[in-house]
């Protein structure tokens, strides 16, 4: 679906956007396969290695990694963040009615970026907490004053008790303000980056809940947070990210380097190479374009190319910008 002109108004003004319906939850199927294909093969290696009794595979999806989880911890690391790219993943970033929404904020040209991240967010589980942050927090300040699009996609109703998305709305027109490096968390797993309250920009605050087949979208500069879990299911999303084709960018053929000079000129999809310092939103990882009328034999069409481009990538280090 595309937003009419009331939404984007509402989007461009608060600086998030509650999209219900957005998607045929059908669409979210493929995903949830993959991930449940994943959780199988790690659990089917516990169980080998005796470190768990059972797949536990009668347990449905919205419970069973928190049953796992309680006997075996390690497999939770196994499947967060941005682990799997096969063709649930895949079928899910370029899924049409997804880019639909993200073509009427970013505009024609879609980069999709490969920081997508997975979070199955367990019942009172102290890492499924994200504290306030902007997601230019973590972003090359290259482009700081530019749009990349995060779409928030739950698997599963996102309810408040479960721990949906806040905001702070109608303050991302300020810019990026300080965030502060945590501490690694628990077994020195990733740490986040956290607005402190004394550097927050405003002090009103919206929850966000929204049902399966809806979405929330977020500016790269809209203060936000992961709230507690309090409820008895696995709160499951994805957040996705879209940007124009026209900013920084390590796909190749639209990849410049840091003097203004493109890496390559030819219809070569993911084939071209890649110049030492790429001028990119996020170095760590990888993008590519998923929606074009100007250069359609560059859209990356299959799950097998999606994942040969993100194992190709060879990863750069995030400007050090937060001490």
């Amino acid at each position: 679906m595309s937003l009419n002109s009331e939404q984007l108004a509402f989007f461009k003004r608060e600086g998030y956007l509650v999209v219900p319906n957005a998607l045929d939850p059908t669409g979210l199927q493929p995903a949830i396969d993959e991930i449940t294909e994943a959780i199988d093969a790690h659990a089917e290696a516990a169980v080998a290695d005796g470190k768990l009794s059972h797949i536990y595979a009668d347990e449905p999806f919205e419970t069973r990694l928190w049953k796992i989880h309680q006997e075996y911890e390690d497999l939770y690391w196994s499947v967060i963040y941005g682990q799997l790219q096969g063709h649930g993943i895949f079928a899910l970033v370029s899924n049409e009615e997804l880019l639909d929404v993200a073509e009427s904020v970013v505009g024609p040209e879609i980069i999709g970026s490969a920081v997508y991240r997975l979070r199955p967010k367990l019942p009172g589980h102290w890492h499924g907490e994200v504290p306030w942050h902007q997601d230019s927090g973590y972003f090359e300040p290259v482009c700081d004053d530019e749009l990349i699009l995060t779409v928030w996609v739950p698997f599963v109703d996102a309810t408040v008790e479960r721990g949906c998305l806040e905001v702070m709305p109608g303050v991302h027109k300020g810019g990026v303000v300080r965030h502060t490096q945590l501490d690694p968390g628990e077994e020195g797993r990733r740490s986040y980056l956290e607005i402190l309250e004394t550097d927050l920009p405003g002090d009103r605050v919206v929850a966000t809940p929204v049902d399966r087949g809806g979405v929330v979208l977020l500016t790269n500069r809209t203060p936000h947070r992961s709230t507690p879990n309090r409820s008895d299911v696995i709160r499951w999303s994805i957040d996705i990210r879209y940007q124009s084709a026209d900013l920084p960018t390590n796909f190749p053929p639209l990849a410049m380097d840091r003097n203004g000079s493109a890496t390559s000129n030819g219809a070569d999809g993911a084939n071209g190479s890649l110049p030492e310092a790429a001028l990119t939103c996020y170095p760590p990882e990888s993008d590519f374009l998923v929606r074009s009328r100007s250069r359609p034999e560059a859209v990356v069409r299959t799950w097998q190319e999606f994942n040969a481009i993100r194992l190709a990538h060879q990863p750069a280090d995030s400007t050090v910008r937060w001490e």
